[in-house]
């Protein structure tokens, strides 16, 4: 007859074995998903370029620039406030930097560090 210790250790294997045995077949079944999502979006584009061939429509026709960023993506601010120290300066939106926040405590105006252009 097995010890207590011993259907411990045993039901402690068993678990880490189920464990493992569900991970692979959560591993499989997002791949068999996968192959099956890249099957039907081929099936679905070579139905969409037969009917724009069909009806003489081209990509331009649609309007959309595919998957390009905006043009404003990525572009920052306008520095608008020079740091007197010489370091980054601040665009006035979004958070005050420390030396903003360390003036306006000694008393000085915003309109102090502002860049006229």
């Amino acid at each position: 007859m097995a010890t207590l210790q011993e259907i411990q250790a045993q039901i402690k294997q068993l678990k880490k074995e189920a464990v493992m045995a569900r991970r692979a077949e959560k591993t499989q079944l997002k791949k068999e998903a996968e192959a099956q999502r890249r099957a039907e979006l081929s099936g679905v584009i070579a139905q969409i370029r037969d009917m724009m061939k069909q009806h003489g429509i081209s990509v331009d026709d649609l309007g959309g620039r595919g998957r390009s960023k905006s043009a404003t993506a990525g572009v920052k601010g306008e520095i608008r406030y020079a740091n007197p120290a010489g370091g980054k300066g601040w665009t006035g939106k979004g958070r005050k930097p420390a030396w903003v926040i360390e003036a306006l405590a000694q008393g000085r105006a915003l309109s102090d560090f502002a860049i006229n252009k």
